[in-house]
């Protein structure tokens, strides 16, 4: 319990002590997915919750971060969509449902892979920037 609690302690400093204009979107998501891993691989709720507390911290500094007008909104809608996601895994691990929990990740996956076909630049941004 000590860990989950210095965890999420850690995540939430990390969180209040970054501006909107220092967000490195790149290292965050890089960081989110490492936790997203080791969140999957976990082989406990204790485990688990550990890399999904970490994970909910990231994902709150994701959504500091500056991105490309025209798709703010969506990507804003997608880590809101995230959130509610992880929260509903939080809720699982604490019934200690590591089963239900491990679907939630095929769900938050899921979202992800959604989310991320937009990321790609249009051949007309790639062209003028």
């Amino acid at each position: 319990m000590k860990v989950v609690m210095s965890v999420l302690l850690s995540s939430l400093l990390v969180c209040t002590s970054v501006s909107a204009n220092d967000v490195d979107m790149e290292k965050t998501m890089k960081q989110m997915a490492l936790s997203f891993k080791q969140a999957n691989e976990a082989q406990s709720v204790e485990q688990m919750t550990v890399a999904l507390a970490g994970f909910e911290g990231q994902l709150q500094q994701a959504q500091q971060g500056k991105f490309q007008p025209e798709k703010a909104e969506l990507f804003q809608q997608g880590l809101k969509e995230l959130a509610v996601e992880v929260d509903k895994t939080q809720l699982l691990l604490e019934k200690n449902d590591l089963a239900g929990a491990r679907q939630q990740l095929v769900n938050m996956d899921e979202l992800r892979k959604k989310y991320h076909k937009h990321r790609k630049p249009s051949f007309w941004q790639l062209i003028f920037g």
